[in-house]
């Protein structure tokens, strides 16, 4: 758990409007999921890292657990921790090609300031 997401705990009031894939990102994360039977999905999260505090992590998942907000994306499952709800609540995430680099952005109004590599970024508590 990230410390500093403790302070915050999963507000019931709170209206969960989603996460917004792209149809490039959609497609993305289709592809790294059907590369194995045994994943069902991705789980979203927010981990402690680099100069500015935090970073986004997509990961593939075989199963889901409990304390988790599962939704269904059409072709797989969105798995999130239910601590960081409200700061990934309304994210938009975009797959997208850079030169010759190929990378998930996010687009969050949930955060503020970002490292000078692009990296990590500060969350507002």
């Amino acid at each position: 758990m990230i410390e500093n997401l403790k302070t915050k705990d999963f507000n019931k009031k709170t209206k969960w409007e989603g996460v917004i894939l792209t149809k490039k990102a959609e497609n993305q994360i289709f592809s790294l999921i059907k590369e194995s039977d045994d994943f069902i999905g991705i789980r979203i999260q927010i981990k402690k890292s680099g100069c500015a505090g935090f970073r986004y992590n997509l990961k593939r998942i075989k199963n889901k657990k409990k304390e988790e907000l599962i939704f269904y994306f059409k072709n797989f499952v969105i798995c999130i921790p239910l601590i960081q709800i409200d700061f990934i609540n309304k994210m938009k995430i975009d797959f997208v090609k850079e030169g010759i680099n190929q990378v998930f952005k996010f687009d969050n109004a949930q955060t503020k300031n970002f490292c000078g590599c692009g990296e990590s970024f500060e969350l507002i508590l």
